[in-house]
């Protein structure tokens, strides 16, 4: 897997050339596709990343496959191909969120639950965490029938493990004395 700080390195400036030019959200989806089609095509991604295979060609089938897409996004892949970092886009579309996620001021983050929640009791949770963490989060939403009731929440570096399951294992913990 490519190191992070390199991706970054790809993806920052296609992020600021984006917030300059007022194309989050497009580009946002671009990758989005990219993404996709990197993940339900193990031909696409095999035949972008085999160092046996001309540039040209792989910037050949990225124009094919993206064409519509805004030119920030079509140069960013050119450099990514030409630079022989085709593992950047792995990971182009995870990095980019984070750092719309940043600008935005928005966190992101997972509520786990036994059973899923209705739409109030998702609101409320979502309420109590914004309060509780001071700002706008993103909240998915994960059904997990393991934990038996409650909630176990991921925001950030942080664990909030309020679920039935949770309470067993420190209960568990308590008595065989760690």
């Amino acid at each position: 897997m490519i190191g992070s700080g390199l991706a970054r390195r790809y993806v920052q400036p296609l992020f600021e050339v984006a917030r300059e030019k007022d194309r989050l959200e497009q580009v946002q989806s671009e990758l989005a596709l990219l993404d996709r089609c990197l993940s339900e095509s193990p031909e696409l991604r095999g035949f972008l990343s085999n160092p046996s295979i001309e540039r040209r060609a792989k910037w050949g089938v990225a124009q094919q496959i993206f064409t519509g897409a805004t030119p920030y996004t079509l140069n960013f892949m050119r450099v990514v191909i030409d630079k022989n970092r085709t593992r950047v886009l792995d990971v182009a579309c995870r990095l980019f969120d984070e750092m719309l996620n940043l600008h935005r001021g928005v966190t992101p983050g997972v509520v786990e639950t036994a059973v899923p929640l209705d739409e109030t009791a998702f609101a409320e949770v979502r309420s109590n965490l914004e309060r509780r963490f001071g700002g706008e989060l993103e909240l998915e939403q994960r059904v997990e029938p393991t934990l038996l009731g409650g909630l176990r929440v991921r925001v950030g570096n942080t664990v909030i493990d309020g679920s039935v399951r949770g309470s067993l294992n420190r209960l568990k913990q308590a008595i065989a004395g760690a």
